[in-house]
């Protein structure tokens, strides 16, 4: 078990909670999102990032799209990119919560289309027809020892799939082939962990190119819009469509890592 030595309910208190985000009064600012996605365009080099299946992103209305998250999520901007310039639709990420507490990173990351990521906030949006995105690996999968490499850490994970019902939106799984080599995994640093008090953010201490990742090959796979009927309080349900998506999203990348020929060349 776990001492923390700055639980999040004491980063909270120190930094203030996150407001409620309302799609009436977005902070969104798109001079801001329009000049990231140029900058994440010009580094699109270091990656070649290929997608497959774009077509599936629906042009408009609601949709809850959800991925496997790479080491440190450095496979995350990309996703963005594709689809802004493929549909012309920002997507609306739902974070974890260690990002929203210091007050400069959470105005950029308000400005950039993000959401501090609670159930309400998602809800809203979806209604609102926007397009939500989620890593419901989290921290989990961004973190990853070796033997967890191309594994969905969703075991705890159901409130992505009661969002989905709730707001009665489909769900699109898009999964990256790459991201899990951008960088060498060499120990695991427990003491992250015991600081915030979660076992989830014990980090890997990684190698790469200094601090930049690997340049490796990424490959983006979306699935067709996936209907998630029935009623989102009955678990059993719940648990159906749980198990249903985590299949598919292994068997995706599952695929994914047999097609390729070269972690660096695809």
């Amino acid at each position: 078990m776990l001492t923390p030595m700055l639980s999040p309910h004491r980063i909270k208190d120190l930094f203030g909670h996150p407001p409620p985000a309302d799609p009436a009064d977005d902070m969104m600012d798109m001079d801001m999102v329009r000049s990231a996605m140029d900058i994440i365009g010009k580094f699109t080099f270091w990656h070649r990032p290929e997608f497959y299946g774009l077509e599936n992103i629906p042009r408009q209305g609601g949709a809850l799209m959800v991925g496997n998250h790479g080491l440190m999520g450095a496979d995350a901007p990309f996703v963005w990119h594709g689809v802004y310039e493929a549909t012309g639709r920002v997507v609306r990420g739902l974070g974890d919560d260690t990002l929203f507490y210091t007050p400069l990173l959470k105005w950029a990351l308000h400005r950039l289309g993000a959401l501090h990521g609670t159930p309400e906030n998602g809800l809203r949006f979806l209604r609102a027809g926007h397009l939500l995105n989620v890593y419901p690996g989290g921290a989990r999968e961004a973190m990853k020892t070796p033997d967890n490499r191309y594994r969905l850490l969703w075991a705890t994970a159901r409130g992505f799939v009661r969002l989905a019902m709730r707001a009665e939106v489909p769900v699109v799984l898009h999964m990256c082939v790459g991201s899990d080599e951008t960088y060498r995994s060499l120990t695991r640093m427990q003491w992250p962990g015991r600081v915030v008090g979660n076992p989830k953010y014990e980090m890997p201490l990684l190698l790469g190119l200094g601090v930049f990742p690997l340049p490796v090959k990424l490959r983006y796979y979306f699935s067709e819009p996936i209907p998630l009927p029935g009623d989102p309080d009955d678990p059993d349900v719940v648990e159906a469509h749980h198990a249903m998506l985590h299949a598919r999203g292994e068997e995706m990348l599952s695929q994914g890592v047999e097609r390729r020929r070269s972690v660096y060349f695809g």
